[in-house]
């Protein structure tokens, strides 16, 4: 295993994460959350989650708080795999910001909802 590969499994074992029902929840409910992509746009196109904001990791860290409602709000990072998002909440939370990772990211999001990218129609 890389030493890029074992900094990941640590972060996936550190850092709080939401699963996609949880993020469906949430938004249902109508609590204050920033849900931040952190691909390039061009691979955000047609496969992110409604709502979402869009900045791509290297300009995240210098930009994160002017898309802030609330300082105390929290950030759901998503990718769509497992290394950028987890980098970028290490990050975040290293500036007391409340980030947390998506488990599972863009994928796991769509297969929650069906393909679409806006939460499933409850029954």
């Amino acid at each position: 295993m890389s030493r890029f590969e074992e900094r990941i499994t640590r972060l996936e074992q550190t850092l709080p994460h939401v699963e996609p029902a949880e993020l469906a929840r949430w938004r249902e409910a109508g609590e204050p959350l920033l849900l931040v992509d952190v691909r390039q746009p061009e691979e955000a196109q047609g496969a992110s989650i409604e709502g979402a904001v869009n900045i791509p990791r290297p300009k995240l860290e210098a930009s994160i708080e002017s898309h802030l409602e609330d300082p105390a709000q929290p950030v759901v990072v998503f990718c769509g795999g497992r290394g950028r998002s987890h980098l970028v909440a290490e990050s975040l939370r290293a500036m007391d910001i409340d980030a947390r990772v998506l488990r599972g990211g863009s994928a796991a999001w769509q297969e929650y909802c069906g393909g679409s990218g806006s939460n499933p129609n409850p029954g």
